[in-house]
């Protein structure tokens, strides 16, 4: 069509011939604009985070402008090198928009660079000046509208903000066709073809624009939704706490950051039963936030401070503090976790006169174990070794890894001494602290590991009681001192013998006529068996206890108190059952210089004479120790001063050269001996 036949044209035709033209182009403009919109909303999806601050248009105005960017370059090469037509269907003039409404200058930018290259390299420079003018009044255009609402949350986007983008994108639009006319970038019938045609794509942008804020909207609304289920799983609802979760996100970015040494903390409450039964089931909600205020903000937070204590709720029955840049050893050293236990223990008790009865567990381990960190590994190793953990204060120099497979060689062993009923034994003598002769002895687990290192009966007793082994592994020692009470019969020394039963066993229907069968089955007399009950494990006054305690009481078993005074009702013990004899532990030997322990071991000698028992002092190491015993009136000890423990052949040639019995196995009373 010439020039003078588009003058001769009306404009209202000129118009109807362009947007006809147009029309026949919408499919394919739509189809870029889906395109466009699935790309947007995939990437947007591959991209998700749950950072909350992401919710704002100007924290991710680069990964805008790119994603823009380079889908209009796509776009801008499949219009130029696929289409065959006069003209370029193409929604470039929204993608630049977009890129800028989104992205702030930054975004804007990337995209403008991108789709003016993009220009340059399939379109050539024809007409150069114009588009890239047009190009740059429409990103301008997206700046402007992003510098009104870019800085409003994501989420709360709506209509109204639909509407002013896009008649801030038309206003721009207009204003880019009429700077083109006045600088006469190109001939006047084309710049007026393309205003028409933007009058026409009016709709589409507001289609574009509307589908593109909702989709963003959408996917801010999940993220949110997401930060909001990942923080509450990394919270404790109902102690506020941060959660094992957390912990272990924590150590991951603790450790990769930092390579000092840091130092775990966990805190249990060692008689939960009993305080669930004072205070209630749901007590734990409040207990665990003071005492983790107590531990990073109270009098123990100020001891830790230089450490930077960090608490999480590592279970509902447990709690973690990190301290960083400090090491298990230093700890120990210093003493540190019965210093923080005593601070909290005081500060608790001050804020609940409850919590006076309350008793926490304290275990200490490095959070670096080795060269390689596996966070995950740590952790459930973590809860393998409190499970295991029955000391008021543990420190676990090695590994946990390490320590749980320690703990299944022993209880493998505990298995085949049971099966066997030949644990390793041996006896620690008893002696009459005047004449000096060996008058009874105490079975006593000399156990090694499978590496031939020592094992602490303590710790064999904790591993039996976690497996539910206790019982069988107390009744095959027992085996074992009976038969070894019918050794000492056969080389004519008749030694009373003591084997240590725990209350737990001593619950356990007819206990009493299965020891009594037993011995009988070995022609034992009864009395030559002494049963050693730990007051500080509190013997339940049940039925079948004191079952089991008259049928061994009347059949002539002696029954031994061990510990007495250690644990919290120790008369009420003593008044309980007709004890032998009752034992003072070694804590109290090792200071009775002391005037207080002095008169501590004389109520306990006056208890047990009260009750018809005779007092043993343990851990007598000293010759001082034995004389201020003696001059109280303690007849009998045991201890380093006069025997470690022995194997039993050795005990025998002990009684041959120092013994003091009679046939019937009663205690002679011969002269005394000079020491």
């Amino acid at each position: 069509m010439t020039q003078e036949n588009q003058g001769s044209m009306s404009v209202w035709e000129f118009v109807l011939s362009a947007w006809k033209a147009e029309l026949a182009n919408y499919p394919i403009l739509l189809m870029q604009s889906a395109a466009m919109l699935g790309i947007f909303s995939l990437v947007l999806m591959l991209s998700r985070v749950s950072k909350v601050s992401e919710a704002m248009l100007h924290a991710r105005a680069s990964f805008y402008g790119w994603t823009l960017g380079l889908t209009g370059f796509v776009l801008l090469a499949m219009a130029f090198q696929l289409m065959n037509l006069p003209s370029k269907p193409y929604i470039g003039s929204d993608l630049l928009f977009m890129a800028g409404l989104l992205g702030g200058w930054r975004g804007g930018g990337i995209c403008w660079a991108l789709l003016v290259g993009g220009r340059f390299l399939f379109g050539g420079a024809h007409q150069a000046p114009a588009f890239v003018l047009d190009m740059s009044m429409l990103v301008l255009g997206g700046i402007v509208m992003h510098y009104r609402i870019g800085y409003k949350p994501i989420t709360s986007f709506g209509w109204r903000d639909v509407r002013n983008a896009w008649l801030v994108r038309v206003a721009f639009s207009m204003l880019s066709t009429g700077l083109v006319h006045v600088l006469a970038l190109v001939p006047a019938h084309i710049n007026a073809r393309v205003f028409a045609l933007r009058i026409l794509g009016c709709a589409l942008s507001l289609l574009i624009i509307g589908c593109m804020l909702a989709l963003l909207r959408r996917d801010a609304r999940e993220r949110e939704s997401h930060a909001r289920a990942l923080s509450m799983s990394h919270t404790n609802l109902l102690t506020g706490l941060p959660t094992r979760l957390a912990l272990g996100e924590f150590l991951e970015e603790l450790l990769r950051a930092d390579a000092r040494q840091h130092v775990l903390m966990t805190f249990q409450v060692a008689n939960l039963k009993e305080m669930v039964r004072a205070l209630g089931h749901d007590w734990t909600d409040h207990f665990w936030g003071e005492l983790s205020f107590s531990l990073t903000q109270g009098p123990a937070g100020r001891m830790l401070e230089g450490f930077k204590p960090r608490s999480y709720q590592f279970s509902d029955s447990s709690l973690i503090v990190v301290l960083q840049g400090v090491s298990l050893e230093w700890m120990e050293q210093e003493q540190m976790a019965l210093r923080v236990q005593a601070e909290a223990m005081a500060a608790l008790r001050n804020t609940h006169a409850a919590y006076m009865q309350l008793q926490l567990r304290i275990g200490v381990s490095n959070a670096r174990m080795g060269p390689q960190v596996n966070v995950a590994s740590i952790l459930r190793d973590l809860s393998l070794a409190l499970q295991s953990n029955e000391q008021m204060v543990r420190y676990f120099h090695s590994s946990f890894a390490e320590q749980s497979d320690k703990d299944e060689d022993v209880r493998r062993q505990l298995i085949d001494w049971i099966h066997t009923a030949n644990p390793p034994m041996q006896y620690q003598p008893k002696f009459h602290l005047m004449t000096r002769h060996v008058c009874g002895a105490e079975a006593l687990l000399r156990a090694q590991s499978v590496k031939e290192q020592p094992l602490a009966p303590p710790y064999v007793i904790e591993i039996a009681t976690r497996h539910q082994l206790l019982s069988q592994f107390e009744w095959c020692t027992l085996e074992v001192v009976a038969r070894d009470i019918k050794r000492c019969l056969a080389a004519g020394y008749p030694i009373p013998l003591a084997v240590n039963i725990s209350a737990t066993t001593l619950t356990l229907p007819r206990f009493g006529d299965r020891v009594l069968a037993f011995l009988d089955l070995l022609s034992v007399p009864p009395r030559l068996l002494f049963i050693e009950i730990t007051e500080s494990g509190h013997v339940p006054d049940v039925e079948t206890v004191r079952a089991n305690i008259v049928v061994l009481q009347r059949a002539g078993v002696g029954l031994s108190l061990d510990d007495f005074g250690t644990g919290y009702s120790a008369l009420t013990t003593l008044a309980t059952i007709p004890f032998t004899e009752v034992k003072i532990d070694h804590s109290m030997i090792a200071r009775i210089d002391q005037p207080r322990m002095r008169e501590a071991v004389a109520l306990a000698l006056e208890s047990a004479t009260r009750y018809n028992a005779a007092l043993v002092a343990e851990g007598v190491e000293t010759e001082a120790q034995s004389a201020v015993l003696l001059e109280m009136g303690v007849l009998f000890g045991q201890g380093y001063l006069f025997s470690r423990a022995i194997p039993m052949e050795e005990l025998i040639q002990m009684a041959r050269r120092r013994g003091a019995f009679c046939a019937d196995g009663t205690l002679r009373s011969p002269g005394p001996i000079r020491a």
